[in-house]
């Protein structure tokens, strides 16, 4: 038996969570098409006939003022350390990679590396070959892989990069758990991920998520949570005219959850309240479940 942890890192919107539940075939990390969706480091644990791997997803790096841009990045760089591998993802689709040469230098660990490019469909073969030569030159020596994880090519590639990295020892987490997330989180982010789909741009960026009640009875789930907003004015745009967003956002959220744990879910009652300043406030952010330092 071998067994060993792989980090996933790169700048946001890469596609690190799609990479993560394309190899699990399960949806353990929640994806949008919207950058900073990811905000903590979640494991999915893949287990096959004679190995465990525990992939761990980490939130995209980028350059941030507020303390939970602070949190993100000091998750993401923290979860390099002590692992078997890193893959860095790269997305085929940009033309400038000085950025991901300076986060790719400034990770501190002495484990392996893979540059990945995703998203490879999004370009024709000419200009892959281009900027396969590209990265060659900014990253001399560092294996490539190519990948486009929506689509699942690449995967197997991956699998079989990493296998000979792991060590002989016992698996780290029994077979039949594939994430390090209690239910509870995993809920929140469930919520989180409808605040993304169904509202514009700054307010599920400026939202936070906390599920303060999960319990199981005959016949199903009652959930309860609080969707913290900064400002009064996204308040009320949560809500909705009547209620009427809050009530799809709980509607979506709970065909979510039926679908992923194929459990019923009885009630699922949101309420949003206002945390003024909550991403920079260190209290806030520890409260929301952020360890920011």
């Amino acid at each position: 038996m071998k067994s060993g942890f792989v980090a996933i890192l790169g700048r946001p919107n890469v596609g690190k969570s799609t990479l993560l539940n394309a190899l699990l075939s399960k949806k353990v990390s929640i994806v949008t098409p919207k950058a900073q969706t990811t905000r903590d480091s979640i494991m999915g644990i893949l287990n096959l006939k004679d190995a465990q791997i525990v992939f761990v997803d980490t939130p995209g790096i980028f350059q941030g003022g507020l303390k939970l841009d602070s949190s993100m990045r000091k998750t993401a760089f923290t979860s390099s350390r002590e692992v078997d591998a890193i893959l860095y993802l790269i997305d085929a689709s940009i033309n400038e990679f000085n950025t991901d040469k300076k986060i790719f230098d400034s990770i501190h660990s002495e484990a392996p590396r893979f540059l990945i490019l995703n998203k490879i469909d999004l370009i024709t073969a000419e200009q892959a070959i281009e900027k396969k030569k590209v990265l060659s030159e900014l990253f001399p020596g560092v294996p490539l892989i190519e990948a486009s994880f929506k689509t699942n090519f690449g995967l197997k590639d991956v699998t079989n990069a990493i296998l000979p990295l792991l060590s002989e020892g016992p698996a780290y987490f029994p077979d039949d758990v594939y994430t390090d997330k209690d239910p509870a989180y995993q809920a929140k982010e469930i919520v989180r991920e409808k605040l993304l789909h169904f509202l514009r741009d700054e307010i599920p960026h400026q939202s936070a998520v906390k599920i303060t009640s999960l319990a199981e009875k005959k016949g199903g789930l009652l959930i309860e949570g609080t969707i913290y907003v900064e400002k009064p004015s996204h308040k009320a745009i949560v809500i909705g005219k009547g209620g009427a967003m809050i009530k799809k956002i709980s509607m979506a959220a709970r065909q979510e959850i039926e679908s992923n744990w194929h459990k019923r879910v009885l009630s699922l009652e949101l309420k949003v309240e206002v945390a003024p300043n909550w991403r920079d406030d260190l209290k806030a952010l520890s409260d929301l479940g952020y360890g920011a330092d």
